[in-house]
């Protein structure tokens, strides 16, 4: 039986965190450990997460350097054969998420299909084989990605000198340069937020940059200027 630790990450998420812990409780499947790493919070979130202790075996509430700097903490204390990161304001997609990648053939990297938004029942679906090249220009989200935890450990995790676009990172060393086994997952994992950060405007210019940065040292046949 495999073994899940979900890491969930979060500063000051009261408004969302109760509908990330409580898609986290009702899993059907319940070999998993769950480790939430929350950055010194200063709203209610806290409280919230309190009503859910006896369920989190780890929990640790302190200044960090970043989203990755967290999730990195996070895989660190994880003891699951994979890890998943459902983060502050992230959900699965049903209570099913975690038995259908429990009953799928092991991979270095088991990733599933996402709901797109949570108004809308429409699904984002990924290839079963992830091409040389896929990746230059497409993006599997982490909260339908299942990472074995040793070959995350072995690509060194996330990059933390990457603000925005630590993950594009992570799967381009994973995909192209390590070239790990995958499985898709032909179901929904987790419900993709349209309002998060990687479609905020805010932070358009900086995930051009990084993405620029990623895509320059990794593809050699990608020709853009960021002008």
């Amino acid at each position: 039986m495999k073994k899940f630790s979900i890491v969930t990450v979060c500063r000051n998420e009261e408004a969302a965190i109760r509908d990330t812990c409580e898609s986290i409780v009702s899993q059907h499947y319940q070999n998993f450990e769950w480790i939430v790493i929350d950055g010194a919070s200063s709203d209610g979130t806290l409280e919230i997460l309190s009503e859910y202790r006896n369920e989190i075996q780890h929990l640790v509430s302190e200044p960090d350097n970043g989203i990755y700097n967290a999730m990195n903490k996070g895989a660190i204390s994880a003891m699951g054969e994979y890890l998943i990161f459902m983060n502050g304001g992230d959900r699965f997609a049903d209570s099913d998420a975690l038995l259908f990648a429990a009953q799928s053939p092991r991979a270095q990297m088991l990733y599933g299909d996402v709901y797109l938004g949570s108004q809308t029942r429409n699904i984002e679906t990924y290839p079963d084989v992830v091409d040389s090249g896929y990746m230059l220009r497409n993006m599997i989200p982490h909260q339908a990605t299942f990472y074995e935890r040793a070959t995350f450990e072995a690509v060194g995790g996330y990059d933390e000198s990457f603000k925005i676009a630590a993950d594009y990172d992570l799967y381009i060393r994973l995909f192209e340069d390590a070239r790990v086994s995958h499985y898709h997952i032909p179901y929904p994992i987790a419900v993709f937020d349209l309002e998060g950060i990687s479609n905020n405007r805010k932070f358009r210019q900086l995930r051009k940059r990084e993405n620029h940065r990623i895509r320059k040292q990794y593809f050699k046949t990608y020709r853009y200027s960021l002008k």
